[in-house]
């Protein structure tokens, strides 16, 4: 491992990062290139390219230290660090759903740009995993200014362990549930999250100055900015960016149903029509995409050929659609009919692109919006 150099890693990746515009803001890039991210990196991880024969390749750095470091520090690389919460042990070719990671390092970069983080800034973060975004954070605030949540409390204390080999043993690590948040700490200028909300929760709100802000991913897609109203009660604000995590683990869904033995059974009886409504843009516009998630809740989507697949994930319903208009659908819930009415409304909103998009989170709920509060919306339903 002493050959090589790490810091010169560090430099042409941060360089391949601002070639590529990922740094939107100039300390980001400041505190990518301060802080060793090989500190934070464990000593095996996978990486999402399925492996030959199945399964996901395992990264081993003492195997294989070259290939550990170039990964490490390869922009658009996630490392995963751990599947089943745990339960899935370390082995080349395994698989199982991802539950903690290090996110690729240009989402890292964009994420953090779109903070607007100040010096002397309070922080909370949720999501500890192994602390790196903490440590870039710190960077730029000082170390007891911000609060990390992490809800596995083995990668709580990796992740203390780590802060303080890294010099921001200042960091205030808990153990707990992130979508309560920490007011022990606040009110917060700031509070990011590094998983996806299906649904804000409102200790974030409320732990948060008036005027200050709640960046978190949303509803497995998008990035949304929300800024606190006075009333310390409401946020609203657009989605900057497109990302995907995973869920925050108390949002999560349970595992989709496999949909293949069910469409194979039930294919006979399924009901057969047609409809006017053009499908395809859930698979080319963003907008489009994340509408039909967010209005219609439970439902995945496969693109295979010249059929769309629209199945729910409790395996209860499903639907095929072909670009001639022709539909054919089973099961308890008219997938077809549902999305043909987010596609619609998409299009009657002016085809919006995601970030023409924005969210107000309240009392009353979340409602997602056109361009601007006052433009067309939409009051969503709870996230399936």
């Amino acid at each position: 491992m002493s050959a090589i150099d790490f810091t010169a890693l560090r430099r042409s990746c941060a360089q391949a990062l601002a070639e590529d515009g990922q740094f939107g803001d100039a300390w980001v890039r400041s505190a990518f290139e301060a802080v060793d991210r090989t500190l934070f990196a464990p000593p095996r991880f996978w990486i999402k390219a399925v492996r030959e024969g199945g399964g996901f390749p395992l990264i081993d750095r003492d195997t294989d230290p070259e290939g550990w470091a170039r990964t490490v520090y390869s922009p658009g690389c996630a490392l995963v660090t751990q599947m089943d919460d745990g339960a899935t042990a370390y082995a080349d070719g395994a698989a199982g759903r991802f539950t903690s990671s290090l996110s690729e390092l240009r989402v890292v970069a964009r994420q953090l740009s779109h903070l607007g983080l100040e010096r002397g800034h309070r922080v909370l973060h949720i999501g500890t995993g192994s602390g790196y975004d903490c440590a870039l954070i710190a960077e730029r605030t000082p170390a007891d200014h911000v609060v990390t949540l992490e809800v596995d409390g083995r990668l709580a204390e990796d992740a203390r362990r780590n802060l303080a080999t890294a010099g921001h043993g200042g960091v205030r690590t808990v153990i707990g549930d992130g979508e309560r948040g920490w007011p022990g700490g606040g009110p917060y200028d700031r509070v990011l999250c590094t998983a996806s909300a299906m649904r804000v929760p409102p200790a974030w709100i409320e732990q948060t100055r008036p005027g200050g802000i709640v960046l978190t991913p949303y509803r497995g897609l998008a990035l949304v900015r929300l800024v606190v109203a006075e009333d310390g009660r409401t946020a609203c604000g657009p989605v900057v960016d497109a990302m995907t995590f995973m869920a925050l683990r108390g949002q999560r869904a349970a595992d989709a149903v496999e949909m293949r033995e069910i469409i194979s059974a039930t294919l006979s009886e399924s009901d057969k029509s047609r409809t006017d409504v053009d499908l395809s843009p859930v698979e080319h516009e963003l907008g489009a995409e994340f509408l039909l998630h967010a209005l219609v809740p439970g439902i995945r989507v496969a693109f295979g050929g010249q059929t769309w697949w629209f199945e729910a994930h409790d395996g209860a319903s499903w639907a095929a659609w072909k670009p001639d208009g022709r539909v054919r659908q089973w099961g308890t819930r008219r997938l077809a009919e549902e999305a043909a009415q987010a596609v619609t409304a998409w299009q009657n909103a002016g085809a919006p692109a995601l970030t023409d998009l924005g969210l107000t989170v309240s009392a009353d709920g979340e409602c997602l919006w056109v361009r601007d509060p006052e433009g067309p919306s939409w009051r969503l339903r709870a996230a399936a």
